[in-house]
């Protein structure tokens, strides 16, 4: 990368919530802080504050894909768990466009052994046992366990760490996960604390997404 201007990354929350996006930026802060580029959040303000409905994910398909065709950053991170617009987008010609889901996939796929992922909803679990299957990755899921949290009930700790334990431990102990993706862009808070707890490598989505973007702009 040119030492001397900064490549621009965009971490896009596709939904309209500041708290997720704050939170995000949050637990990016410290390992952003060693990547030589220039990252922007945000957030969009006409679409639902929670992605969790079929109907929810549709609309951000095509918001995400109206709002980056309207920008100009080296790269975009899609920060919400059901990737909205990635696909629409690449077929457009931006092959700089990153799904946090896909990108942790991947990423947990370089860790050995199966992946377990960790969802928001059991309405969310089909759409990204579809998404595996687009990555070519079935072989390596060991399962997807819903919490049947809201995005927004992720950020209560006290509510939210004994169900992410629970299904966790079903992950690890009933399925054989090597791995766990935390299954949504709002749950990045509890990724220390569960790696702790079950000493096994838990994958932040949104550091995933960054990740990929950094490692595309690197090879420019």
């Amino acid at each position: 990368m040119n030492q001397l201007i900064k490549p621009r990354i965009l971490m896009l929350n596709a939904n309209s919530s500041c708290s997720v996006t704050k939170g995000m930026e949050e637990e990016l802060e410290v390992p952003a802080s060693l990547l030589n580029v220039t990252i922007d959040y945000d957030q969009i303000a006409e679409a639902p504050e929670a992605i969790e409905s079929m109907e929810d994910a549709h609309l951000a398909h095509e918001l995400v894909t109206e709002y980056v065709k309207k920008s100009d950053y080296d790269a975009y991170v899609i920060a919400c768990f059901c990737d909205p617009g990635v696909q629409e987008l690449r077929a457009l010609g931006f092959q700089n466009v990153f799904g946090i889901a896909e990108s942790a996939m991947h990423l947990a796929a370089n860790s050995g052994g199966k992946f377990g992922m960790i969802s928001i909803l059991d309405v969310s679990v089909e759409r990204h046992i579809k998404q595996v299957e687009r990555a070519g990755l079935s072989d390596l899921l060991a399962a997807d366990l819903a919490l049947n949290l809201g995005v927004l009930e992720l950020e209560d700790i006290e509510l939210a760490r004994p169900r992410i334990e629970e299904v966790g431990r079903a992950l690890v102990e009933k399925f054989g996960a090597e791995s766990l993706i935390l299954g949504c862009a709002g749950m990045g808070l509890h990724k220390e604390w569960l790696q702790n707890l079950l000493n096994k490598p838990i994958i932040d989505p949104c550091w995933a997404g960054l990740s990929m973007a950094v490692a595309y702009l690197g090879s420019k």
